[in-house]
C-alpha cells in the first residue's frame, strides 16, 4: 500500500535553498512510492509535487476551486497535468457551509479552509515546508487528527519557527512531530512511524 503524504507550505517560493529542499523531497517521495497530496496551489508544495510527478509519483491536488476553469484562473502558471486526481470543493457548498450572501466575501477563505481539512484527513502523514498562516492551519489539522508530522527545518517560514515554538505548548498530542533539515532523512523518519 502506498502511503499518502501531504505536503503543506508557502504558496510562494521562499528561496533557492528552499526550492532545492523541495526538489529533494519530491524525489524522495517518488523513490518511496508515496502518493503526494497538496492543496493544489503554487509555491513550495507545487515544487515538491512537480518534482515527485517527474520522478513517477502519483499526485493528488485538493483545490479550493469549484471546477477546472476556476482552478486554472486561480493558478494559471501551474501545470495541472501533474495531478492524477484534482478534488474540487463540492457544488452547493454554500448550503453545506451555512454561507449566506452576507458572508460572500469570506467565500474563498472558507473554501481554502475546507481544502485544508479535507486534504489533511486524506493524508497518512504531513510534511511542513516553509509556510505561513495557511500552513499553520494545516499543521493544527494534522495535530488534531493525530497524524505524524515532519517539519523540514531550513526551508523558511513556519518550518523554521516551529522548532522553538512547538515545545512550549502545554497541551500535548498523539501526533509525533519530527524536526529535520534533510528531506530524505525526514521522509524516512515519517515512513518509520507509519510502518
Amino acid at each position: 500500500m502506498a502511503f499518502k503524504i501531504g505536503v503543506y507550505g508557502s504558496n510562494i517560493v521562499e528561496s533557492e535553498r528552499a526550492l532545492s529542499l523541495a526538489r529533494e523531497l519530491g524525489q524522495a517521495l517518488a523513490a518511496h512510492g508515496c502518493i503526494v497530496i497538496t492543496g493544489a496551489c503554487s509555491g513550495m508544495p507545487y515544487a515538491v509535487a512537480k518534482t515527485a510527478f517527474e520522478h513517477g509519483a502519483e499526485v493528488w491536488g485538493f483545490t479550493p476551486a469549484l471546477n477546472l476553469d476556476e482552478h486554472r484562473r486561480a493558478y494559471p502558471q501551474d501545470d495541472i497535468g501533474i495531478y492524477r486526481r484534482l478534488i474540487y470543493v463540492p457544488p452547493g457548498y454554500h448550503d453545506l457551509f451555512g454561507l449566506t450572501p452576507a458572508t460572500a466575501e469570506q467565500d474563498w477563505g472558507a473554501r481554502l479552509k475546507y481544502r485544508n481539512v479535507i486534504s489533511t484527513v486524506n493524508s497518512d502523514a504531513g510534511i511542513i515546508i516553509s509556510g505561513g498562516w495557511g500552513t499553520l492551519n494545516e499543521f493544527t489539522n494534522l495535530i488534531y487528527e493525530g497524524k505524524p508530522i515532519g517539519v523540514l527545518v531550513g526551508s523558511g517560514g513556519l518550518a523554521d519557527e516551529l522548532p522553538a515554538w512547538y515545545p512550549r505548548l502545554r497541551k500535548k498530542t498523539a501526533s509525533p512531530v519530527l524536526f529535520e533539515g534533510n528531506p530524505t532523512r525526514l521522509l524516512s523518519l515519517i515512513l518509520q512511524r507509519l510502518e
